[in-house]
């Protein structure tokens, strides 16, 4: 990715980016394999090389054997009711593994934390929020369950309040039922949102593969990953640090939170790029590591002790050994933003699909593969796109605000500009043109000048007051019209707050590799 060139949200109804363009990715998928390829030859972890980690990586994921040596195409997300920009990924990833002869895997991003229990739905010139259930706090999508029946059972109904008025049936009531129903077999929200979501998928000719991003961080390669990285802490901290500053350097970042914290230090413990968790914990803890000779120890931010990790004299402490030995503690470690697609790219893919926001940051996972691995990081993919609820929206432009603010202005300032000639107001009209071109010398004839062209001002405003009147009115309305259509043309509403058929048409042109 060109770091030079910088991602944008597509700001236009219908608009599409693609970064690098669609057509390209014949060739960036080849160079990618090749990479890799020559990354898994010669990179070896704890004992093990990449290309065996990638082959056991993709055969345990993908469950068949062979299908490990075509190429992976991989996008993820949260399982979020997300807006469409966000979906037509998942029908572009399925549109292009077919094209080029790949399997296409969508990863759910569950041990992300969740950051809202409300959709936002337009009520111009509000936007009103309504509740699917109630908040509890940020727990990760993976422990997350429902918690107030009732209150998601009638979620649907009581958005329908706020849309009965409008031009066309939203997909929401027919994808809540399908979420109510995947709610009887799992309590866990996450699993009911992306089990709904992959039903309309298939029935709009989406296959992708799916799993959570939970089970990869449970794997065997997985294990080897995060203990090499452990293994090397000091090394991959400092790395990092570098790299996170050298990009608010290059970006003119002041905000020490963006685009991703420091890993931190307390005392003799170095902050790890994980997530970590004893399972059913309602929130997530950073994982704090301190290196030793024959050990390394992990706790979490908060202060608890974890069971050793990595004992180098131990007999049987391969990497596989060590994090069921953690599964059968009940802890759980887990990706972090970085390390999600850090993991995924180079065990995993041979080409990782980003939105906007992951393009951004994925640069710096670029460096830490040249920096920490050795390796050219292969490239990934940049798509999204914009669309606007098919709302009736007011035909007002900022443009429309401006001129009449103009006029508004000048009428203030030169009504004289503004009357007709020959009316009862030529005179004072001809005496503001005079003190007009006056060239006072001295203070007192400067203050003099300024007093009387205010006053002559003021008594050529009179006559024109009920036409400013009228005006002030008209641009209150267009600034209330301008409100309205900025709350109607937010392109993050959910995708079930659009028409089925319109939704359906818009992402499932990104099934055909021609729909650039």
């Amino acid at each position: 990715m060109d770091s030079g060139k910088r991602l944008q949200a597509p700001a236009h109804d219908g608009a599409v980016v693609a970064v690098p363009p669609l057509y390209t990715l014949g060739d960036m998928l080849a160079l990618n394999r090749q990479r890799l390829q020559a990354a898994g030859e010669r990179l070896n972890l704890l004992g093990c090389p990449l290309a065996e980690l990638r082959r056991q990586a993709r055969q345990q994921i993908l469950h068949t054997e062979g299908v490990s040596d075509g190429p992976l195409l991989v996008a993820g997300h949260q399982p979020e009711l997300f807006h469409p920009g966000v979906w037509v990924k998942n029908f572009a990833l399925y549109g292009l593994a077919r094209k080029h002869h790949a399997t296409s895997l969508n990863l759910v991003v569950d041990d992300d934390a969740i950051k809202t229990t409300t959709l936002r739905v337009p009520a111009p010139p509000y936007v009103r929020r309504v509740l699917f259930d109630r908040w509890t706090g940020a727990a990760p999508y993976e422990e997350r369950t429902i918690v107030d029946r009732p209150l998601f059972t009638s979620f649907a109904e009581r958005v329908g309040e706020l849309t009965r008025c409008w031009p066309y049936e939203p997909l929401l009531p027919t994808f809540w039922a399908e979420v109510l129903r995947q709610a009887q077999r799992t309590a866990n929200l996450g699993q009911c949102f992306a089990a709904a979501r992959r039903t309309f998928e298939q029935a709009w000719g989406c296959h992708n593969q799916e799993m959570p991003l939970s089970a990869l961080c449970d794997s065997g390669p997985f294990a080897y990953f995060a203990c090499h990285l452990l293994a090397n802490l000091p090394h991959f901290h400092s790395l990092y640090n570098e790299i996170v500053a050298d990009y608010r350097r290059r970006q003119g970042i002041r905000n020490h939170q963006h685009p991703v914290p420091d890993l931190a230090v307390d005392g003799d413990w170095l902050e790890a790029p994980f997530w970590c968790w004893r399972a059913g914990a309602a929130r997530r803890e950073r994982l704090f590591a301190r290196p030793g000779n024959d050990r390394i120890e992990l706790k979490a931010s908060e202060g608890a002790l974890m069971p050793r990790v990595i004992d180098t004299r131990g007999a049987h402490a391969t990497p596989l050994a060590l994090w069921q030995q953690l599964r059968a503690c009940g802890l759980k470690i887990r990706t972090r933003a970085l390390t999600t697609t850090l993991y995924v790219r180079l065990f995993l893919a041979d080409l990782f699909i980003h939105g906007i926001g992951g393009g951004l940051y994925d640069e710096l996972t670029d460096e830490l593969m040249r920096r920490f691995y050795g390796i050219e990081a292969p490239e990934y993919l940049v798509l999204s796109a914009t669309r606007w609820l098919p709302l009736p929206r007011p035909a007002i432009t900022e443009d429309d605000c401006r001129r009449l603010h103009h006029l508004l202005r000048d009428l203030h300032y030169n009504p004289q500009r503004h009357l007709d000639p020959g009316s009862p107001w030529d005179e004072l009209v001809r005496r503001k043109h005079e003190w007009i071109a006056r060239q006072p010398a001295t203070r007192a004839q400067r203050r003099e000048r300024f007093r009387m062209l205010r006053t002559l001002t003021e008594e050529l405003r009179r006559p024109l007051q009920p036409r400013i009147e009228s005006l002030h009115r008209q641009l209150q309305e267009c600034e209330h019209q301008l409100r309205i259509n900025a709350v109607l043309q937010r392109r993050d509403y959910s995708f079930c707050l659009f028409p089925e058929s319109d939704l359906r048409r818009f992402c499932t042109q990104f099934l055909h590799h021609d729909s650039e």
